[in-house]
């Protein structure tokens, strides 16, 4: 493990390390400083956590190859924004987050003293399942952001736990820091999971309804437009909606269901094979064909083969 109290002296080979420097370089020409670094001592460390108290300025941060969460240790009145979108004032309370993604560069002014803590972070400080469901990038910071008045469940202590470490280091404090660290983006990441599912505007009773239509209506075609008539909505918005609740698109959620079908089909009938591409809205039997190779690595011939051991009824 190691910790540094300056800017220089930290080890940057690391990507978490050189955005760490790139940040304090940047605070420290707009008045700042840095208080207390932590890492573990690792080339691919996933996590740095660094403290900073700060004057009233007007920052700029270049963009970082990690991504950053930044806690606020006091309250602030605060003016920025992520590269390219609009200047956004925020009355941010103590203990409240903002993300920036890994490459994003930011711009921030303040009109009076703070102190804050900053998380470095690549994407293998979540891992597994934990990285497939709250995966902390671009479409995560604008959930997060937006929710930047008000503090986010669980953070408090966490964040508190952390500035103490840091404050006042021991040879401890820096395993300490880089478990407080990835449990406050797991706190995060599932705030971003509640947050994007209570802003959806499908409903659960809405996506049953988009998924009766799509199962009652597979032989013949059916269009992003038709599903957005039964949810009510314009077609930009559904389809957004639909993919961010569900992480597929509508097109690739009828294909499954298509699938799913000709797949039922092969293994329960003796259906031929052109019959089964026509029930399941397919525009010939080489179109079934080539859709199931590309997306179940097998043919429906084969499929059927390898079925052969359950019983088949007529179709």
């Amino acid at each position: 493990m190691s910790r540094s109290s300056a800017p220089s002296q930290r080890e940057s080979s690391a990507p978490v390390g050189a955005g760490a420097m790139a940040y304090g370089n940047a605070i420290a020409q707009a008045g700042g400083n840095e208080i207390e670094c932590l890492a573990r001592q690792a080339e691919d460390a996933a996590v740095y956590v660094a403290l900073y108290d700060s004057p009233a300025y007007d920052l700029k941060v270049p963009p970082l190859e990690v991504s950053r969460l930044s806690v606020h240790l006091t309250p602030a009145v605060a003016t920025g924004a992520l590269d390219g979108d609009r200047l956004v004032t925020y009355r941010a309370p103590r203990h409240s987050v903002y993300l920036t993604p890994a490459h994003a560069p930011s711009q921030w002014s303040k009109d009076r003293p703070s102190r804050h803590v900053n998380i470095y972070f690549k994407s293998a400080a979540l891992d597994g399942e934990a990285l497939a469901q709250g995966h902390l990038d671009e479409a995560a910071a604008a959930c997060i952001n937006a929710a930047l008045v008000r503090v986010l469940p669980g953070i408090r202590d966490i964040a508190d736990g952390l500035a103490a470490e840091l404050r006042a280091p021991n040879p401890l404090s820096a395993e300490a820091v880089d478990c407080l660290a990835r449990l406050m983006l797991v706190r995060v990441a599932r705030a971003q999971l509640r947050l994007q599912k209570a802003s959806s505007p499908i409903t659960p009773v809405m996506l049953k309804r988009i998924q009766d239509y799509v199962r009652a209506n597979l032989t013949g075609q059916i269009l992003v437009g038709q599903l957005a008539a039964v949810a009510g909505m314009s077609v930009n918005r559904f389809a957004d909606a639909y993919t961010t609740q569900t992480g597929q698109s509508p097109h690739q959620f009828v294909l499954t269901q298509r699938l799913e079908l000709a797949a039922s089909l092969l293994a329960r009938t003796r259906m031929p094979l052109a019959e089964i591409a026509v029930a399941c809205g397919f525009s010939s039997q080489q179109h079934l064909t080539n859709t199931m190779r590309a997306k179940a690595g097998t043919t429906p011939a084969r499929y059927r083969s390898d079925a052969s051991g359950q019983r088949l009824v007529a179709g």
